[in-house]
């Protein structure tokens, strides 16, 4: 029997807790039920409320519908009949707006944007809610005012970081690898571009699973919308840090990375931070849009231990914030499917950037290649009847001026299709390297721009004349003495 037949017989059958174990040649036994939510079915019935009438309905986003009903804003957009948008939508039992305070948790002031887990995202949230019902319940005040519009802010800023200005299905929405979200920032963050999320999709038949922001999970998709649609997803997104913060708070994979970054003086160029200034002005310092690839506390140890104590003394202080720069792309937010340039107002997304602009100041990407599925050199497969078939989408090589004024690095991101030779959803991966290296964990957004991760030092005698850094980590660095020290005074 076809397998798509024996799916028709499966939803004719109602409920897919009976339906039986099928042998497939790939996987051996898989329960159909198990692949019936590989494929993603969803209902194709119409829907004709909006996003806030679905989950106002519904009595499992209760919890979410308090939060989204502080801000008479939130609440037009997402009852906009006009509007296409994606909304992912927590639901109360990973919302625990209702869990008891202990005495001398968290004051008015307190606000969670960083926690030490999933779990406590969602109870920071939570708290922010029963505060502001708190709130209702006291006496009229000036005070009360004041405090009551501070908390429906932040808690406004955390929901739009949740919508998409258009509408993705879960199909649509593993397409591209960061998405710009309906939160502005108007403290010049991302040089004023929308707070962007990053979108990771895992195959592992019979699933596929779509995770947002590394941690959080959308554990049920497409719910439809007469002007959108919703996903249900495990835990709340709140709008990321600065890349100096985000990285601060991960001290088991960057610790040596931030000692770096405050030893040498280079804070300001990844961080963005309020401060007070004259009276009861408020201002900014640092950076407002910027790329960074971040080495590992790991990448400092495969130097050579020599080399490293002399980067961390006093006498290779010139040479540490040297190759630190090399590491930072200033006024760029560099994504594998989107960059904004600072300094010109250029923007590009979607895996469709321009050719070059200029050298030094600008960022150079040629055309991408066209995305046809009639070319069979843009494919290749393990084997089909052993693992899924990856068609290559777009590539692209890419020259990023770095804070090291002269020095460049050279990036290449290759996108890929996956699909397991059954029907259901694609998954789509990056290959990102940059002077050779590969980059991993990658698109990683902050407030202030784009975080990737590499577990190497990169070279920056790389960055003028070869395109590639490649080679034995410690082997590449083993005559240091030799030009290290004249080079930091050179450059």
């Amino acid at each position: 029997m076809r397998l798509a037949k024996l799916l028709t017989l499966a939803f004719a059958c109602g409920s897919a807790s009976a339906l039986p174990v099928i042998v497939l040649p790939w996987f051996g036994h898989i329960s159909l039920e198990g692949l019936v939510g590989y494929l993603g079915y969803t209902s194709d019935f119409a829907q004709d409320e909006t996003i806030y009438q679905v989950l106002k309905d519904d009595k499992q986003y209760s919890c979410l519908v308090k939060a989204i009903d502080l801000s008479e804003s939130v609440v037009a957009l997402l009852n906009d009949p006009s509007k296409s948008l994606t909304f992912f939508a927590l639901p109360d039992s990973k919302f625990p707006c209702h869990h008891k305070h202990h005495h001398g948790d968290h004051g008015h002031e307190a606000v969670p944007f960083f926690a030490d887990s999933p779990d406590d995202v969602s109870h920071g949230l939570g708290d922010l809610i029963q505060r502001a019902e708190e709130l209702e319940k006291e006496p009229e005040s000036r005070d009360k005012e004041k405090r009551k519009q501070a908390l429906a802010r932040i808690i406004r800023k955390i929901i739009e970081y949740h919508i998409l200005p258009e509408s993705y299905e879960a199909a649509e929405l593993v397409q591209n690898s960061t998405y710009a979200t309906s939160l502005t920032l108007d403290d010049g963050s991302m040089d004023s571009q929308p707070l962007r999320l990053s979108i990771l999709s895992i195959s592992l038949p019979p699933h596929l699973r779509i995770n947002i922001n590394v941690f959080v999970e959308v554990t049920k998709r497409d719910i439809k919308a007469k002007n959108g649609v919703i996903h249900q997803i495990s835990h709340p997104l709140l709008p990321p840090p600065s890349i100096f913060q985000e990285t601060f708070f991960v001290p088991e994979v960057f610790s040596f990375f931030t000692s770096a970054i405050q030893r040498v003086g280079l804070t300001g160029a990844i961080d963005h931070l309020r401060c007070s200034k004259h009276g009861n002005n408020v201002g900014f310092l640092g950076a407002t849009a910027t790329t960074v690839f971040t080495p590992t506390s790991g990448a400092f140890k495969r130097l050579p231990r020599k080399l490293r104590r002399y980067l961390f003394s006093p006498f290779g202080r010139k040479a540490l914030k040297k190759l630190l720069e090399y590491h930072i792309v200033p006024n760029f937010v560099f994504h594998t499917d989107y960059f904004h340039n600072a300094t010109s107002n250029v923007t590009e997304s979607g895996g469709c950037f321009e050719d070059a602009l200029a050298m030094e100041s600008a960022l150079q990407i040629p055309a991408l290649l066209d995305d046809d599925d009639d070319d069979d050199d843009e494919h290749f497969a393990l084997s089909t009847n052993t693992g899924p078939i990856s068609q290559l989408v777009y590539e692209y090589n890419a020259t990023l001026p770095t804070l090291l004024q002269g020095h460049h690095l050279r990036v290449h991101v290759a996108r890929y299709k996956s699909k397991w030779p059954i029907p259901g959803s694609a998954r789509y991966f990056t290959r990102f390297k940059v002077n050779g290296r590969r980059v991993g964990p990658y698109d990683i957004p902050a407030r202030n721009g784009a975080l990737h991760v590499v577990s190497t030092i990169l070279n920056p005698r790389k960055g003028r004349d070869h395109y590639v850094d490649s080679g034995d980590d410690e082997a590449a660095w083993d005559a240091w003495e030799e030009w290290l020290p004249q080079w930091a005074v050179d450059n």
